[in-house]
């Protein structure tokens, strides 16, 4: 495999995880209808101080994850931050150590098994392929051949939640939208993490 063929294989099987509806798409709709596209950056921040410890991780080997017991507590992190999001709706504002877009994007990825789980099946074999290639090195240019998609896709994401306070007295019903569905993520996780 040559580097040009790793970098496309990333990219494209990247893209498919990156934007894939789920918990921090709606977050960051929902952050960045308060915060601008500042938001988007902030949780792929927060994404990142996650996701990169769990790259470097499966690299070395030592990737042992105990999903049902995410899948609880992501889903209870869900619930609450989509009620948080609910009673946003109302007046527009949320207390300031509950609406830090960083810390949003490092708890809805820390706690999200299916994020988990992409990185132990999929991310690992581009991990994998990586290393074949050139090592951690190898690993480090995969790694940030895949992340520079998700702070562009949370950028956009924000920029369009900002957007949204142009639909005027439809917007506290647009944001409470967004709350319920991130309570039905959390609850669905819930269910899931008690499955297994």
């Amino acid at each position: 495999m040559t580097w040009i063929e790793l970098l496309i294989m990333v990219i494209i099987i990247s893209a498919s995880g990156v934007m894939s509806p789920g918990p921090l798409t709606f977050a960051a709709i929902a952050s960045g209808s308060r915060n601008g596209w500042k938001a988007g950056l902030q949780i792929g921040l927060g994404h990142l101080m996650v996701e990169l410890p769990i790259a470097l991780a499966i690299a070395t080997g030592i990737a042992i994850i105990a999903s049902n017991w995410l899948s609880i507590f992501g889903g209870i992190f869900m619930i609450f931050f989509g009620f948080l999001t609910i009673k946003s709706s109302k007046n527009m504002e949320f207390k300031k150590s509950l609406s830090n877009p960083i810390l949003i994007g490092i708890g809805l990825s820390a706690l999200n098994p299916y994020f988990i789980l992409w990185w132990i099946s999929i991310g690992a074999s581009l991990v994998l392929m990586a290393i074949d290639l050139a090592g951690i090195l190898g690993v480090l240019v995969m790694y940030f051949s895949h992340v520079w998609l998700d702070f562009i896709w949370l950028v956009i994401l924000a920029i369009i939640g900002h957007q949204g306070r142009r639909l005027g007295k439809f917007y506290p019903i647009f944001v409470t939208i967004l709350g319920l569905i991130l309570i039905i993520f959390g609850v669905s996780f819930i269910i899931r993490g008690l499955n297994y």
